[in-house]
């Protein structure tokens, strides 16, 4: 007799209260040596489909640390394994007994392995336990309105996120992994909460463009999925003396792919209860700077002023 609880369910829910974590965050770095000996699986709906096509492609060249292999969200149980890893959307939700308030929903990538405990039987069909999961690293994810009160339906939908996630595409994508890869190789675990402010980077970022994604300037509202007010940019980038251009993220994507000149950019990244601004070498997915604020806010200036407070030469 089959199971009728949908894999999707499994991986993603823990209705849990909402935790505090830095924009990529690392935890039992002990877990690093066997990840290295397996293959990491990066879940999808399907990567033989055309539009998966180029993330697959993406994930391929930017992840370093083991072997690595495409799957399908149904695929995941039939892999777990000694030393095999999973990198698949993950979610915290929180729940109001407020008929008024939305659903908020924390939304990241997130890398795992197992305790051990779990062995597949095709037969059996015993599902996967949360209890033997053992996270590694998570990457925080601006989930828009719809997919922080249907974090679901992203397990039905292309690789692409249809547009869901702010902080996405296969040029962000690629630099996110090559970041963590980086890290992971390090492992050194990331605290919660950890700013980053690499000096000799930022200089010649001042020194160059900063390409900042058209979404920042987009007045998010908490319990709607109006996307339509805006600020003006001039508000938004007054005092901001450092040359700069704003771009569709659809095009700061092909950029991140296509270019071979290094340059920088700026995303912004906003959860039920955080901010995280970050600068990145978009050459390297060197995470250069990162700013965070305690509380789901808007973009501002003083965003961008304490970027280019940290360019100053001492």
């Amino acid at each position: 007799m089959k199971s009728k609880c949908p894999i999707y369910r499994i991986l993603l829910f823990s209705l849990l209260p909402c935790l505090t974590f830095s924009q990529i965050t690392l935890t039992n770095t002990a877990e690093i040596a066997k990840i290295k000996q397996g293959t990491t699986y990066f879940a999808m709906k399907d990567p033989a489909s055309p539009a998966a096509a180029v993330y697959v492609a993406a994930i391929k060249k930017a992840w370093s640390l083991s072997k690595v292999e495409c799957i399908k969200y149904t695929e995941v149980e039939k892999n777990i394994a000694p030393n095999n890893s999973f990198v698949t959307l993950g979610a915290n939700m929180t729940t109001s007994n407020s008929t008024l308030a939305a659903t908020e929903t924390r939304m990241y990538l997130e890398l795992w392995t197992t305790n051990g405990k779990f062995t597949y039987d095709a037969k059996k069909r015993r599902h996967f336990n949360q209890a033997d999961k053992i996270v590694v690293a998570t990457i925080e994810l601006f989930a828009d309105y719809y997919a922080q009160n249907n974090p679901s339906a992203m397990y039905k939908m292309e690789y692409d996120a249809a547009g869901h996630f702010k902080n996405w595409g296969t040029g962000v994508l690629s630099n996110y992994l090559q970041q963590l890869s980086a890290l992971l190789e390090k492992g050194n675990e990331c605290t919660a909460k950890t700013e980053i402010a690499n000096t000799e980077e930022l200089q010649k970022m001042a020194g160059s463009t900063l390409f900042v994604p058209d979404y920042v300037l987009t007045k998010f509202g908490k319990n709607s999925d109006d996307e339509s007010k805006k600020y003006p940019e001039k508000e938004i980038f007054e005092g901001f003396t450092l040359a700069y251009k704003v771009l569709p993220i659809a095009e700061l994507n092909e950029k991140i792919v296509n270019s071979t000149t290094p340059f920088y950019y700026l995303l912004y990244i906003k959860t039920p209860s955080e901010k995280f601004v970050t600068v990145t070498n978009a050459q390297t997915g060197e995470i250069i700077y990162l700013g965070y604020t305690a509380a789901a806010a808007n973009f501002k200036s003083a965003d961008l002023k304490a970027i280019q407070k940290t360019t100053v030469k001492k």
